[in-house]
């Protein structure tokens, strides 16, 4: 997909800097002047309407528009983290994810893609990690427009997602922005000590040990980009999570009422962003989305990462020999390509059902093949269901699969459940559950019971790439 709109940081000079003069003297002004205006607009509308309203909308509505979506009503967005200048490989897209706004169910699914995974670059004509997809192109190009068009084809090709827009921050921005939020609070899950975090440039150091307790912490700038950067003692997949964290964090209070009505901190966010943000989204529709975010409570932010879990959600993904990349630490998908993650970036960012209300499963194995129970669990968990139990079967020569939906126990859409067939590769959805798996008889947390038959083996045995056959 390439882009017409121009970065922020790349228009036309001129006209950039009499835009930023504008918005720098006379933002405050507005401001006052502005609120007031559009408030009373508001209020006088929604009260002759007889609706409810919020004065975070009534402040924004009048000053934004919409913004690009697919035919599902999403707004896709690649939210980009850089070191920037005076950072060791300061254009390396270290932090990279798919943010979904699913404007119909007022969600917000976060896809989180892995820094070292494997690409082949047709843009660049070799392989390389994909975090370097954008430096190495701007290398090569000098054009930032086609270095970011680069990485967002990539990351279409990973995920089989349209990408309407991108923002790209680097370190000191993600610092500026959070000091003018007035910090964010974080439930940091465990002690984090970091020996080998990084000093600061022109440190007489190499290292500044990092370390944070436990619990609920009100952070500030700088220790909120040491909270999201440490890997010393965690992994990359967990930062990734605390990266998430801190977006919902940064998301939830920059668009609370005591930032939207309080011009001095609206002048420091918008300073903030301004000189360390680049995106191909406008002002109007910069706007628009901080409208939308009094719709979207924390409770609508969905999370996954990408990663080597075989037996999590995610687990798509490897560590194979470094021989064969040059003694590169890469990470490549178990399947050999990219179909089981396009399909997991679809069910994670457009049906949401699935991780807001989640279907308890219990897996039964109906054929004599030894462990297949186990390896459909650990493959139907990849995709992020939740299995209960798991086991044999009472009848070890089933010819069909069933799936037995018992609709009593479960609210979830019907959509949901047939969304198993497809993945199982077989099985039929019925609502009658037998009388040996009734509750009196076969006790069970799970709502839909799934008896895997001859039909799911042959699917399992002529698939097994799905199912890491081998690797487990």
């Amino acid at each position: 997909m390439n882009f017409q709109k121009n970065p922020i940081k790349t228009q036309n000079h001129s006209l950039d800097k009499a835009e930023h003069w504008i918005r720098g003297h006379l933002f405050l002004s507005f401001i006052a002047l502005a609120l007031g205006a559009f408030v009373l607009k508001g209020v006088v509308g929604a009260i002759q309407s007889g609706n409810p309203f919020s004065v975070t909308q009534i402040v924004l509505s009048a000053i934004s528009e919409g913004v690009e979506m697919d035919t599902d009503r999403h707004t896709n967005i690649l939210l980009l983290g850089v070191g920037g200048e005076g950072h060791d490989g300061e254009n390396l897209t270290d932090t990279m994810i798919v943010a979904s706004i699913d404007h119909k169910e007022k969600l917000i699914p976060m896809l989180s893609i892995p820094r070292d995974l494997f690409v082949d670059s047709e843009a660049l004509g070799y392989g390389t990690r994909i975090n370097g997809i954008y430096e190495l192109m701007l290398d090569k190009t000098n054009d930032p427009t086609l270095a970011m068009n680069a990485l967002i084809e990539e990351v279409e090709k990973i995920t089989a997602v349209e990408i309407h827009y991108y923002a790209k921050v680097d370190f000191s921005g993600f610092e500026e922005v959070v000091d003018a939020v007035g910090g964010v609070e974080v439930n940091v899950i465990e002690d984090i000590y970091d020996a080998t975090y990084p000093a600061p440039d022109g440190s007489a150091q190499d290292f500044e040990p990092f370390y944070l307790e436990a619990g609920i912490q009100e952070l500030d700038g700088e220790t909120t980009l040491k909270y999201v950067r440490s890997r010393h003692s965690t992994s990359d997949f967990d930062r990734a999570r605390r990266q998430q964290e801190v977006i919902n964090a940064l998301k939830d209070k920059a668009t609370s009422l005591g930032i939207l009505l309080n011009p001095g901190k609206l002048k420091n966010l918008y300073t903030a962003v301004s000189s360390n943000f680049e995106t191909n989204l406008n002002w109007s529709e910069m706007l628009y989305l901080a409208k939308l975010g009094d719709q979207f409570g924390t409770e609508s932010i969905h999370t996954a990462v990408l990663n080597d879990g075989a037996y999590q959600m995610g687990g798509f993904l490897y560590t194979p020999d470094r021989e064969l990349y040059g003694g590169a630490f890469v990470l490549v998908p178990y399947s050999g390509d990219f179909g089981e993650i396009q399909t997991f970036a679809d069910l994670f960012l457009y049906h949401p059902e699935l991780y807001s209300t989640p279907t308890p499963l219990q897996i039964l194995n109906g054929t004599k093949e030894i462990g297949l129970a186990a390896m459909t669990k650990m493959y139907l968990e990849r995709y992020g269901f939740t299995v209960v139990r798991h086991g044999n079967g009472l009848d070890r020569e089933l010819a069909e699969t069933n799936l037995f939906w018992n609709r009593e126990l479960t609210e979830v859409d019907e959509a949901t459940i047939e969304l198993l067939p497809s993945l199982l590769g077989s099985g039929e959805i019925l609502e009658e559950t037998p009388s040996q798996y009734s509750l009196e008889s076969f006790p069970t947390e799970a709502t839909v019971i799934i008896e895997l038959g001859d039909d799911f083996l042959e699917y399992y045995n002529e698939n097994g790439e799905l199912f890491y056959v081998g690797v487990y």
